[in-house]
């Protein structure tokens, strides 16, 4: 059984190997220049050619041609893991993708999960269908598992700055610029569909960040001491992605294993310099 993932699932090189995944990258446009997030791009650099950009940066998903190439690939069942649908067209394509791949091998069996999430919720779901996939689990088993995960999975993340949003018409300019006055951070959140709401707000980065683990101590509450994983995706910010580390040890009990990852460039996009993205 095989892992194909978009490339807003946030992997590093040692993520890579462990769930043995394949990336379909998107690629990324900042003025005329295209970036191909293969695991390959500068992120400090681009951070820069973003912040320097007055025209918002844009994302092309893969081709249905190129979802069916890498399923073909695949040697025998594949599990595609795509961002959410409501965010990208990467979901439609991986699907007309998986049509184009059954009609040149119709005994292959595909399922493609739409994450209803990003960056750290993908990489999640990638190291669950390795945990399943090594111990054994039917396609069907596997398949039941993670679309259940699916429907409870918590995704939060607070950014540094709204530039980027507010370019992408992601947040008002209004709002941006009442943010940055009163240096308000928004703690945002999934909806539970696949879509971005705002969860919270508070002065500065480290209130924001401090309310983020509040909200997932409240998630986990009367689970199981160490029961749980949480993937924690940072935007060049290391430091900053350490300490939450720290808050989220000491706040959140039922939380085990954390495991943090850099941010891919299509994650970078909206995470931004700074940004801090959990899942669990």
């Amino acid at each position: 059984m095989n892992i194909l993932v978009d490339s807003c699932c946030d992997l590093s090189p040692e993520l890579l190997q462990k769930t043995g995944a394949s990336v379909a990258p998107l690629t990324i446009t900042i003025n005329g220049t295209h970036y191909v997030d293969d695991g390959t791009v500068d992120i400090p650099a681009y951070l820069k050619a973003m912040a320097s950009s007055a025209a918002p940066a844009r994302s092309a998903c893969p081709s249905p041609n190129l979802y069916a190439q890498d399923m073909r690939r695949c040697d025998g069942d594949c599990f595609v893991v795509t961002l959410s649908s409501k965010l990208s067209g990467s979901h439609n394509a991986a699907s007309l993708g998986r049509e184009l791949a059954l009609e040149a091998e119709p005994g292959k069996r595909i399922h493609i999960f739409d994450s209803e999430s990003a960056s750290a919720g993908e990489t999640y779901l990638a190291l669950m269908l390795r945990d399943l996939i090594d111990a054994g689990r039917s396609f069907e088993e596997i398949v039941s598992a993670i679309e259940e995960k699916i429907r409870s999975l918590h995704t939060l993340f607070v950014l540094d700055s709204l530039d980027n949003l507010v370019k992408n018409g992601r947040v008002s300019k209004a709002v941006a610029l009442i943010a940055g006055v009163l240096s308000i951070r928004l703690v945002m959140s999934d909806d539970g569909h696949g879509a971005i709401k705002q969860l919270g707000k508070a002065r500065g980065i480290k209130a924001a960040l401090s309310q983020m683990v509040d909200t997932c101590r409240k998630h986990t509450e009367g689970l199981a001491a160490g029961s749980q994983r949480l993937v924690l995706s940072y935007c060049n910010c290391l430091e900053r992605a350490q300490q939450v580390q720290q808050m989220i040890r000491e706040k959140c009990p039922a939380i085990g294993e954390i495991v943090m990852t850099p941010t891919s460039a299509l994650s970078s996009m909206y995470a931004y310099d700074g940004g801090i993205v959990i899942a669990y």
